[in-house]
């Protein structure tokens, strides 16, 4: 069974090397970093030789330009040199001479010792607050305290003869009045009449209208069809043209080849003829018993 297992297993096969990755800048694969190409230098193109007039001696002319070029290029030479060469000076730092005296050079006084820090507590701003809140607690407490002495120190009032403040009298109030109901219903049916009616009227009006207009856009339209029939004059049908009579052609197609369909008839009297098999012979082997 684990040599079928292992023979089933699909087999390692590697995939070919793809030749673009090493051309890549990290697209593809491990990352390239391609070097930039050296600049080419490439010759100036002035507009001198298009504004100087042709000279009357053309190799003259070109000795000359040719040694005046030489010269200017020996004079970039040597100004590059000049720089390149006060570059390097500047680079190069030099220490400032020690100046040549005879003298004694002056040493600054000793300064005198400081004295020792001398340690003081800290006035802290919580300390201050603390201070305070345990004062007003303090007073707090002591007038609660006074307070307290003062409701058990108990004294009776004297017993009132009369009454400074009189009760006033209770009013008897008369018995509400019964009247009739005033229903809205009556105002409000007579105005919903009022309403339907106008609505009506609105209806009616508004029938009467679109009756009106239409009837009137019949009568335009009657107008302006007898009119146009007035100003019509009427034309003969053209007779057809038979110069490109239709010529059918034979067709290019084959015959068509009849089939036979195919129908389910021999099956189905197979079908019958196996089912009908085991009746059969049961019926001889019966007949032939008896």
């Amino acid at each position: 069974m684990e040599k079928e297992e292992l023979e089933k297993v699909p087999k390692f096969k590697a995939r070919p090397l793809n030749k673009k990755i090493f051309e890549s800048k990290g697209d593809l694969g491990m990352f390239c970093n391609t070097k930039r190409q050296v600049t080419v230098p490439q010759e100036f193109h002035f507009a001198t030789d298009e504004r100087i007039l042709p000279p009357a001696n053309v190799a003259d002319e070109l000795l000359f330009g040719k040694e005046r070029g030489a010269e200017k290029e020996r004079k970039l030479f040597t100004e590059l040199l000049h720089k390149q060469i006060e570059e390097e000076k500047s680079r190069i730092r030099k220490a400032n001479p020690y100046p040549y005296t005879t003298d004694y050079p002056v040493i600054p006084p000793k300064p005198e010792p400081k004295k020792c820090t001398k340690p003081e507590p800290f006035q802290l701003e919580s300390l201050v607050k603390h201070e305070q809140e345990t004062w007003r607690h303090m007073e707090e407490r002591r007038r609660m305290e006074e307070e307290e002495a003062k409701m058990r120190n108990f004294k009776a009032q004297p017993v009132l003869t009369e009454d400074p403040i009189p009760v006033p009298e209770k009013v008897r109030i008369p018995l509400t009045e019964v009247q009739d109901f005033k229903l809205r219903v009556d105002n409000r049916s007579l105005d919903r009449a009022e309403f339907d009616k106008k609505i009506k009227q609105k209806e009616m009006m508004h029938k009467r209208y679109i009756e009106e207009t239409e009837s009137a856009r019949m009568i335009e339209e009657d107008k302006a069809l007898k009119q146009l029939r007035r100003t019509l004059v009427p034309h003969a049908r053209p007779v057809p043209k038979f110069d490109h009579p239709f010529l059918p052609q034979k067709s290019s197609k084959q015959v068509t080849k009849p089939r036979s369909p195919k129908l389910q008839i021999v099956k189905r009297k197979e079908r019958k003829a196996t089912t009908a098999c085991p009746y059969a012979a049961v019926s001889t082997a019966a007949s032939q018993m008896r």
